[in-house]
């Protein structure tokens, strides 16, 4: 069992990001939206990911764009 601490660091947003992803892609279920969408972009997706927490979560403003139009595209219901 995982040891449960805060996220301080940009260093605990990619160990974060890099453990939860790689599920993603596996998923039977969101994996092959995922895949379908971000294709070999993977590498790219992941340093935008690492960004957007580190502004959100550390409020260290590093993110730019906006990240909620492409996700809201995919298909997902409720």
């Amino acid at each position: 069992m995982a040891i449960l601490r805060e996220i301080t660091t940009l260093e605990d947003i990619k160990l974060l990001v890099d453990t939860f992803y790689p599920k993603v892609q596996e998923d039977d279920l969101i994996g092959p939206i995922f895949n379908r969408k971000i294709g070999d972009r993977w590498p790219e997706h992941l340093e935008k990911m690492f960004h957007l927490w580190q502004t959100i979560l550390l409020e260290v403003h590093t993110c730019s764009g906006s990240p909620l139009p492409p996700s809201k595209q995919l298909p997902v219901a409720k």
